[in-house]
């Protein structure tokens, strides 16, 4: 057994370590964890099904019996992003699709119980954000616009037009404004995990939280004047962090039809991604929200139960997440001051405290699974997850680069056990279409100033995972 746990462990680390993720679907946490809890859109807080139980709520571990189980999520996002600059001298994208679709993300876990006691361990990829546009959206659209821009300048400030020519000039050749563009961050959980059996029926339990996540960025070339530490800001490959938190939790059987679960995570304090102190608020620091939620069991039959969750992501306690992005006339009165001065050194500069961010608010999940036993060896699955977009219409822009707006997924699933020992489990998940526009107008000196931001994301994702139990 321990040599079959190490190799899972070894897999699982490397596989996420070595491929790149994607957007999640709640913003951009996955909606559940575990192939069996996704085939109920993540409902699972009362209702723990496998080894995985511990990414939802620990103290299911002692709920599950000895097992250990390995799988991979085929996910494939469609995302797409389309600026329109026209009305400042700038050009219009169109919508440009990013590239990169499809991504291969791993989970692994086991549950050991001895008597009312349970240990084991989960792996699983948290989330991430992800986009790789084959042009450079930002560059196409307001590129053009940076010598209309200097020479408004030149006009108004004339002793300084050799300053500005030479700061429009070195702007716009740039090498970091390279013809691509995107980010890509991806988060992995490790958490060992202790539940106790309190009695028949309630437990409790707790995880500790070992975060990994690695991070770069490339095609920002034109946002390092705006940077408190342009140098590192944009195009400086991967770098990646470590952290830690904790996770607990409770389990009741109120009834033999209705239980209760609730779980808290903390947020996990994450190292600084250096590399990137000028992309980030606060030099860098992107910690993992902390998030918490209750659910219910129902058993209506003998072998039909439906589950239903709610939680809450607190995306607004990690500054570079949730400071706000520009409006129109900060971005404008930032453009002005890197071409005039040769940098931008005002409110919301990129690295600072409150350095300018993707303005995501905190979100609030629904979950609603269902979960039938058609016999011995099939088990059916369906579910539905709500989660309202964490972007805001007006801060589009800088989340051109990460458009985790989608809302609502569909689920469906099952569970194949050929034997008492194995079992071979299967979801589908549909995130819907979703999209926004928002249009940025200036005021006062930029009266007249405007450019369109749009954003958009769907979303397929198919799941195969392979249990024993023993």
């Amino acid at each position: 057994m321990s040599t079959f746990v190490r190799t899972l462990a070894a897999m699982a680390v490397s596989a996420a370590l070595v491929a790149p993720a994607a957007h999640a679907t709640n913003g951009y946490f996955k909606i559940g964890y575990g192939t069996k809890n996704r085939g109920m859109a993540g409902a699972g807080i009362a209702f723990s099904q496998d080894s995985l139980a511990p990414a939802t709520n620990p103290s299911g571990l002692a709920l599950v019996g000895n097992r250990m189980e390995g799988g991979v999520e085929l996910f494939r996002p469609l995302r797409h992003g389309q600026l329109d600059a026209t009305m400042i001298g700038g050009a219009d994208t169109g919508k440009v699709d990013s590239g990169a679709n499809l991504f291969a993300i791993p989970h692994a876990g086991f549950a050991f119980n001895m008597r009312d006691f349970a240990v084991g361990l989960s792996m699983t990829a948290n989330g991430g954000m992800n986009t790789r546009y084959n042009s450079n959206i930002f560059t196409d659209g307001f590129g053009p616009a940076i010598p209309g821009f200097a020479t408004m300048l030149a006009t108004q400030f004339p002793a300084m037009a050799a300053d500005i020519n030479n700061n429009a000039m070195g702007l716009g050749m740039n090498p970091n404004n390279n013809p691509s563009l995107g980010v890509n961050l991806s988060q992995l959980i490790i958490a060992p995990t202790v539940a106790k059996q309190l009695n028949d029926n309630h437990s409790v339990g707790a995880s500790l939280l070992i975060g990994y996540q690695r991070f770069r960025a490339y095609g920002l070339g034109l946002f390092q004047g705006l940077s408190a530490s342009p140098m590192n800001t944009t195009n400086q490959g991967d770098d990646d962090a470590w952290g830690a938190g904790v996770r607990i939790g409770w389990t009741g059987q109120l009834t033999d039809t209705i239980t209760l679960g609730a779980q808290y995570s903390s947020k996990i304090y994450m190292q600084e991604f250096d590399k990137y102190q000028g992309l980030f608020a606060e030099q860098g620091d992107f910690d993992i929200p902390a998030n918490f939620g209750v659910g219910v069991a129902v058993k209506v039959t003998p072998k039909t139960t439906v589950a239903f969750d709610v939680q809450r992501i607190q995306y607004g306690d990690v500054a570079s997440i949730a400071n706000k992005g520009p409006t129109a006339d900060e971005f404008f009165n930032a453009l002005s001051s890197a071409l005039m001065m040769g940098s931008y050194a005002g409110p919301g500069q990129l690295g600072t405290d409150a350095g300018w961010g993707f303005g995501w608010d905190d979100v609030t999940v629904y979950k609603l699974g269902i979960n039938h036993e058609y016999s011995d060896r099939w088990t059916f699955r369906g579910g539905f997850n709500y989660g309202e977009s964490p972007i805001d219409d007006d801060q589009n822009l800088f989340n051109i680069l990460a458009p985790g707006i989608v809302e609502k997924h569909i689920t469906v699933g099952f569970t194949y056990a050929p034997n008492p020992v194995n079992e071979v489990s299967v979801t589908y998940m549909r995130a819907l279409t979703k999209k926004q526009s928002y249009t940025y107008e200036g005021t006062g000196p930029f009266a007249g100033f405007s450019y369109d931001a749009n954003i958009g994301m769907d979303q397929h994702a198919l799941e195969v995972s392979y249990a024993f139990k023993f």
